[in-house]
């Protein structure tokens, strides 16, 4: 039996390097009303509420894969009874938080907005709103509600701000600025490799229940 766990403790080092390359895990970022929270209700804005998702705008693009447009309230087609038009001036963050344990190796992230928003990762502003620009159907350029205004960010954007082992705070405040309708689309990726170093502590508990067991078969005969 101690043989065994000690063959085991020695195939777990070997194999290091093969369990990282295999054992990725994805952690997805999707707006939705049950992922993202938001600040309006703590703002005093009117009609403030927690974050639904919306019917969009007709001139919006469709929603990004597995996510949803959301608002703080019917915001997105002016056609709803319910619908409620967002003061200019108005800025509401929303925010989702999300943990990954191990080393990130890649990292995607799509947004779309109207009329804009700004793009902070735990508390670091990697993009900055399109504020004071032209605003002919949301922002004209990105971050904006359109295909050709979306906002596209790569692994060397998000890594370097990333937490490898721990809790993220991924943070968007969505601006009105020329108009009716308002709302928040975004859809990302993060995937992560185990750290080397918990195989190797892995391995060593082995390794020491392994000679632990050995020096008490040792004392008993």
């Amino acid at each position: 039996m101690l043989k065994k766990i000690a063959i085991a403790a020695a195939m777990i080092i070997a194999s290091g390097a093969f369990v990282s390359a295999h054992a990725d895990s994805n952690t997805q970022l999707n707006s939705s009303a049950s992922t993202t929270t938001n600040n309006s209700v703590s703002e005093g804005i009117a009609n403030a509420g927690a974050t639904v998702n919306i019917s969009s705008n007709p001139a919006w693009a469709s929603a990004l894969p597995g996510s949803n447009w959301i608002s703080f309230t019917d915001t997105g087609n002016p056609s709803d009874a319910s619908f409620y038009t967002v003061p200019n001036g108005t800025a509401v963050t929303f925010t989702q938080t999300f943990n990954l344990n191990g080393t990130v190796t890649g990292a995607t992230l799509s947004v779309l907005a109207d009329d804009t928003a700004a793009v902070i990762l735990n508390g670091v502003t990697i993009y900055n709103a399109a504020l004071g620009g032209s605003y002919p159907t949301c922002s004209s350029q990105p971050i904006g509600c359109l295909i050709n205004t979306e906002g596209a960010f790569t692994f060397s954007n998000l890594a370097p701000y990333l937490n490898d082992n721990g809790v993220n705070t991924l943070q968007f405040v969505v601006y009105q600025e020329a108009g009716s309708s308002y709302g928040l689309d975004y859809s990302g990726n993060i995937t992560t490799a185990p750290e080397p170093a918990s195989l190797g502590l892995l391995a060593a508990g082995l390794i020491g229940v392994a000679l632990i067991g050995r020096k008490r078969f040792a004392l008993e005969n």
